[in-house]
């Protein structure tokens, strides 16, 4: 582990003010956008540290089960490897982010509208992918490669484990607020899936592109395009979110395909929000 040796002072704030300053923002922007129902600043803490849970977790199964030797002489291959390690990673990430998610939060009190799922979610999973890319920037050996590293997963890995987030909320969220026990944990079971497909999909794209010789700028429109592609499935699940949450706080009737939902003034009644 580098941690800044050779560096001055000066590249060394720069480095972390690259790597740290966007997810500040972005933090900014998801306590901005609850400004109407403040979540408590201990629930918001705990979702920053349930982060911190999260990466142990994928850490320590990373060092122990999917590098050891064991693992390794089960497959004939270099490629066969990655690609199975990068998959069964992606599974162990967003698994440990649900398990936060749903155990530590899910089932306080202050959770108490659709839209705290996104919330929650993607605070626990800014807070993973900070550390990650942090643990990631302080292992380059020089001051060009940690900042360009830092910038990359800023536009990248950063987004993919906030709409990772993003989806897992919304289907946490729906699991929550279900009069139906039944569609609960078919519903958590998405929570978990669907973040997983599309975290894989990622870790596959990027393990692809790394390895292909193809010419810079069409390896560049590849992966703005792909990326973008990602940007676009966090909004539609945030427009999805936020329209459902419109729905229960006002008491309104829901579409027929989420008529299995509880509005706001039904959770009261049944006492759930205590």
């Amino acid at each position: 582990m580098n941690m800044f040796v050779g560096l001055t002072i000066a590249q060394v704030i720069t480095v972390i003010a690259i790597t740290v300053l966007p997810s500040i923002f972005l933090f900014s922007l998801i306590m901005y956008s609850d400004r109407k129902s403040k979540e408590p600043k201990t629930m918001i803490l705990l979702a920053l540290l349930s982060g911190l849970f999260t990466i142990c977790i994928s850490l320590l199964i990373d060092k122990y089960i999917l590098r050891s030797n064991f693992f390794n002489e089960l497959f004939s291959t270099y490629n066969i490897l990655n690609l199975t390690r990068i998959s069964i990673l992606a599974l162990v990430e967003e698994f440990a982010k649900l398990t936060a998610l749903y155990v530590f939060i899910s089932h306080n009190k202050a959770y108490d509208d659709i839209y705290d799922g996104f919330v929650y979610s993607s605070i626990i999973a800014l807070s993973f992918a900070l550390i990650e890319t942090f643990l990631y920037v302080i292992k380059e050996d020089t001051y060009t490669m940690m900042s360009s590293l830092a910038l990359l997963r800023n536009f990248t890995t950063i987004p993919l484990h906030i709409t990772c987030g993003i989806v897992m909320g919304y289907y946490v969220s729906i699991s929550k607020f279900s009069r139906h026990k039944e569609k609960k944990y078919t519903l958590l079971l998405k929570g978990l899936l669907i973040p997983m497909i599309v975290h894989t999909t990622y870790n596959i794209f990027f393990s692809v592109i790394s390895e292909t010789d193809s010419a810079m700028m069409y390896n560049l429109i590849i992966i703005s395009l792909f990326v973008l592609s990602i940007y676009l499935i966090g909004i539609l699940y945030i427009v999805k979110i936020n329209d459902l949450n419109k729905i229960f706080i006002n008491n309104r009737i829901y579409p027929k395909k989420f008529r299995f939902l509880m509005n706001k003034r039904e959770y009261i009644l049944k006492g759930l929000n205590k």
